[in-house]
């Protein structure tokens, strides 16, 4: 534990050079590791044509998460805030992707979050509202991760160094939480605070990731719920409560808990060691008298090692190259299921009994719903989440995070006006939360509202914690919207000071400074974004302009590349193409190649909708460059997300085009 989080050094280190790129088939990225002095980097890599080099990225390995016996995974600063790199070291194979990045590689963007940092550092100092960034970092886990805060016991310790025996003193101490003293449920939920991994979770109102201490109930802080009736092989404290030895010791004096096995102050045992708990009741010699006629008797003789076969090593996978030792000891039968299910015809089951019956249990079923169906990206399963959660919570004025997730979930569901009267309350229930008021700016500028409510909320959440980044960025983006240029570059400047990688923002920038024409200054900038993300150059092969009179849109117009060269990707003869109309017809956008059936969704790179157009039985579809609430785009990077449907209605794939737009706004 004491390894579980620290900074990498080149004396600590235990990784194996990389032979050779990997390469992310998804997306065409290669990645490799470099060392460069005393630094190890991983570098991310674009191959064109004839092996010509047309990207590379490197990021610096800061911090390791992990202490190697499984596997180590990387992460670095920047400005303070750490994000997770694409590659882990894996003890049993070397170098490959990190997990999840296989399906959905975020480069490096992904932000630590709090719930990982809580269960591999001891008592980080946050940031109010601020993940990934921390005024204090500690290495490793401490003693206050299983004892609670010990300042008291070391107080009262330096004021009673005068006893001769006070460092042997085994009496009862009420300055410290001793996890052998509690009761065996509190003794577990001290384990279990890390050793449960479920799917979906859900913290509690009122609680954030580093609020649970020992001694109180794990279900005060966290509501946890399985997926179809199983769980994790990793969340080895739930493995273990199905198990017939733990049953059968619960109310024993000395019962079968993880502190059994894991003295968590001494070394891992040997397997002679391992073998005594089980020892204790399954002695060799009664064990030879029960099976004599059993061809498994030889497997049961004085020294066999007890959980090489009643605790196997399994396969994770949710980890690449990752094996555990399942916890759930019993008779492991051939062919047997690797999860003991119980029939159930909900989505998710509830870990804890007070999320099954409890007053609340609905309200925090419906938010495990969502949080499920926004990871699995079913929109039935998010809309069936956002019903019950609605009704769970009917006139509820004290759940406020759960009318924000129910908020989030209309808003991803297209249902705007419900997203409003569902952050409304949120935010009426605390009004000192960024989130809450970014979402309810957006929400607020997709319906149309007046802008001076918009502009007050972006303020509000930045007042609270200035260093939000991507918030900042958001409001930069909505002056730049309704013309308050000069505002709007201060505020992109300042977000990317805080967080250079922010790449979107970045070409928002350049479309503004594109608008003003500084012309080398928006290119150098569009180059800062595409070196970021190359995805973007896409966006780049040819910028569009708008020219807008009013509320009216009277011109639209190619403007070419910005960049002389742009990594861009060949997209093939049937992809989804983009073609400027107005010289004889209203001006505006033609997306062509568009499948029947189909839905082209103009999005933000968040993912917020801008507009959403119906293909019907053709094969192109146009945009008037109007948002939902009929006021003209303002300029920056747009994602069209055209999503195909078979004549039943069911999804047939996506297909994804970066639009980069420059708007003009003519008196």
């Amino acid at each position: 534990m004491s390894r579980s989080f620290h900074r990498w050094t080149p004396e600590a280190r235990i990784e194996r050079p990389l032979d050779s790129a990997l390469y992310h088939e998804p997306t065409g990225f290669r990645y490799s590791i470099v060392e460069d002095g005393d630094h190890l980097y991983q570098v991310e890599l674009l191959i064109g044509p004839g092996g010509k080099r047309l990207h590379e990225l490197r990021r610096r390995i800061d911090y390791v998460m992990g202490s190697g016996a499984v596997a180590r995974t990387y992460f670095t600063a920047e400005n303070g805030r750490l994000f997770q790199l694409p590659l882990t070291w894996y003890r049993q194979h070397g170098w490959d992707f990190s997990p999840g990045y296989e399906l959905n590689n975020a480069r490096f963007d992904r932000l630590l979050p709090d719930r990982c940092i809580a269960c591999h550092s001891s008592y980080p100092r946050p940031l109010p509202f601020l993940e990934g960034k921390y005024a204090e970092l500690p290495s490793g886990i401490g003693c206050e991760r299983c004892h609670g805060p010990g300042a008291l016991h070391v107080e009262q310790r330096r004021v009673d160094t005068s006893r001769a025996d006070a460092q042997r003193d085994t009496a009862f101490d009420n300055t410290i939480v001793n996890p052998a003293r509690l009761p065996l449920a509190r003794r577990l939920d001290v384990c279990e605070q890390c050793h449960v991994h479920t799917p979906v979770t859900v913290v509690r109102e009122g609680k954030d990731a580093f609020s649970y201490l020992p001694s109180q109930p794990l279900h005060a802080q966290w509501a946890f719920f399985k997926v179809a009736g199983s769980i994790d092989i990793v969340s080895h404290a739930d493995r273990l409560r199905q198990s017939a030895c733990f049953l059968a010791t619960r109310s024993a004096a000395q019962p079968l808990e993880c502190a059994t096995c894991h003295d968590p102050h001494r070394a891992p045992p040997d397997s002679s060691a391992r073998n005594l708990p089980c020892q204790g009741c399954h002695s060799s010699t009664v064990l030879s008298q029960r099976l004599a006629r059993s061809p498994s008797v030889g497997d049961h003789a004085a020294g066999a090692d007890c959980t090489r076969c009643h605790m196997p090593s399994v396969k994770e996978r949710a980890v690449p190259h990752g094996t555990f030792t399942d916890h759930w000891i019993r008779v492991v039968e051939p062919d047997a299921p690797v999860s003991a299910r119980r029939a159930t015809d909900e989505l998710i089951e509830a870990y804890f009994d007070r999320d099954r019956s409890g007053a609340d249990a609905a309200v925090y079923r419906g938010m495990g719903q969502i949080v499920y169906a926004t990871g699995a990206i079913d929109g039935r399963a998010l809309g069936a989440g956002a019903a019950a959660l609605h009704r769970a919570l009917a006139a509820d004025t004290t759940h406020g995070e759960a009318h924000f997730l129910l908020g989030v979930a209309y808003q991803q569901l297209g249902r705007n006006d419900e997203a409003i009267r569902a952050i409304e309350q949120s935010v009426r229930i605390d009004a000192n939360r960024p989130e809450r008021l970014r979402a309810l700016a957006q929400a607020y500028e997709v319906s149309g509202r007046a802008p001076a409510a918009i502009d007050s909320l972006y303020r509000r959440a930045l007042a609270l914690q200035p260093a939000l980044a991507w918030i900042r960025a958001d409001f930069a983006r909505f002056l730049h919207a309704q013309g308050q240029q000069q505002e709007a570059e201060r505020e992109y400047r300042r977000a990317l000071t805080e967080q250079p990688n922010l790449a979107v923002a970045g070409f928002n920038l350049g479309t503004l400074l594109a608008e003003e024409g500084r012309l080398r200054d928006a290119s150098a900038t569009f180059q800062r974004a595409v070196d970021l993300d190359p995805s973007m150059a896409e966006a780049l092969s040819s910028l569009i302009e708008v020219r807008t009179r009013g509320a009216q849109v009277i011109g639209v117009r190619s403007l070419g590349s910005p960049l002389r060269s742009l990594p861009v990707r060949s997209r093939g003869p049937r992809a989804v193409g983009l073609a400027v109309s107005g010289a004889t017809e209203t001006p505006g956008l033609v997306f062509v190649n568009v499948p029947p059936r189909a839905v082209v969704q103009v999005m933000r790179p968040d993912g917020s909708l801008v507009r959403s157009l119906p293909a019907g039985e053709g094969g192109s579809v146009r945009w008037d460059l109007l948002t939902q609430s009929g006021a003209p785009v303002g300029g920056g990077l747009y994602r069209a997300v055209v999503m195909g449907r078979d004549t039943r209605g069911r999804s047939s794939g996506t297909q994804t085009l970066n639009v980069g737009l420059v708007r003009q706004r003519v008196e």
